[in-house]
């Protein structure tokens, strides 16, 4: 039967975790930002159309139009919020470097089980706290994307409605 013991597995596993993470946290704000480049780029298209109707003469933009694109222009806005918002710096924690000048200082000696378990114990509290707001950055994207499928709905109406109307 082998003398080792689960810490290094335990520390490798948790550093893993903690590298997902910041992975994760990297991807909902890349995410983020392509919202906010497809908003504004439909946007911009919504307002283009927009000045091409009402720029021809004797030209009146069915009413039942309207409201759908004020709708889609609203959600499109949302989105473009809630894009910008997953890449708010919220607050994450890590390790002060006073807190790692007082582990040099004082604990340079522990064994090697106690200084993995004080790391453990340390990456588990900055891992709780990335993944509590990593999730609530995926919510955010999450609400940021379903608002910008609805304002493509809600354009796709008012367009069909211009069309047809």
């Amino acid at each position: 039967m082998s003398a080792e013991r689960g810490g290094s597995i335990y520390a490798t596993y948790i550093k893993d975790q903690l590298s997902d993470q910041n992975s994760r946290k990297d991807s909902i704000e890349k995410r983020g930002i392509a919202v906010i480049t497809t908003s504004g780029t439909l946007a911009s298209l919504l307002f283009g159309l927009a000045a091409v109707l009402t720029g021809v003469q004797h030209y009146h933009l069915p009413a039942a139009a309207e409201s759908w694109l004020f709708a889609a222009m609203i959600a499109f806005v949302v989105g473009a919020i809630g894009g910008i918002a997953t890449n708010l710096p919220l607050f994450y924690i890590g390790v002060r470097p006073s807190e790692l000048q007082g582990a040099v200082k004082n604990r340079w000696r522990d064994s090697v089980e106690d200084a993995e378990q004080r790391v453990a114990a340390t990456q588990v509290k900055v891992l709780g706290r990335a993944k509590m707001l990593n999730t609530i950055k995926g919510f955010v994207l999450l609400g940021a994307i379903s608002a910008e499928v609805a304002a493509v709905i809600f354009l796709s109406v008012a367009i069909g409605i211009v069309l047809h109307g």
